[in-house]
């Protein structure tokens, strides 16, 4: 009989506490610009970069991404947010406009790091985004927030390097680890053959 039967695979993250959501909250859903006067007010004027929405309506705070832990984890246990529940961690490239570009990119040289949290309770879903410099895009990571954050970090990192400080177990998790390069950078050029194969 196999040794293996029975073991348990080693834990790579920590406990994380669970916000309860008393059952007589009344929603109230927020606005983006709600979150960024309660983080305001919360963190300091520092802590919010700005308010802005994109094409389809969405609204989004930008925050500054040393505090982004603090930040998801106040919107997760302040009873006015109640958001226990992270849908999302995903990122985009950001180059410079090339000259001439009539197309309504935005034109800086950063990564977006987006995070979608939702309150079951308020019924209310709250984006927030870091900009991070694309040379080096680092940020904390939340997994000690949500555990779910896990795979989508990983997931981040792999398309696209961003580097989640922090992390517990910092790797690639859809290409091999050998793997050079980030697929969904805009300037990443695409290898013509990988260990021999075209």
């Amino acid at each position: 009989m196999s040794e293996s039967i029975g073991r348990t695979a080693p834990r790579t993250y920590s406990n994380v506490a669970i916000a309860t959501v008393p059952v007589n909250v009344e929603a109230k859903p927020k606005t983006a610009d709600d979150v960024a006067q309660a983080l305001k007010a919360k963190f300091g004027e520092d802590s919010v970069k700005a308010v802005e929405s994109e094409q389809a309506g969405d609204h989004f705070v930008i925050v500054e991404p040393s505090k982004i832990v603090e930040i998801l984890s106040f919107l997760r246990d302040n009873s006015a947010f109640f958001c226990t529940n992270l849908q999302v961690v995903s990122a985009t490239d950001f180059t410079p406009a090339e000259e001439g570009d009539t197309s309504k990119r935005k034109a800086f040289d950063v990564i977006e790091v987006l995070y979608a949290v939702q309150s079951y309770a308020h019924k209310h879903e709250i984006r927030i985004k870091v900009q991070l410099d694309r040379s080096a895009p680092k940020v904390p990571s939340v997994t000690s927030v949500f555990r779910c954050a896990n795979w989508y970090e990983r997931e981040c990192y792999d398309l696209l390097g961003v580097n989640f400080e922090g992390h517990p177990d910092h790797k690639r998790i859809l290409l091999p680890p050998d793997w050079i390069g980030h697929p969904l950078r805009k300037d990443y050029e695409f290898p013509e053959e990988y260990n021999g194969m075209k």
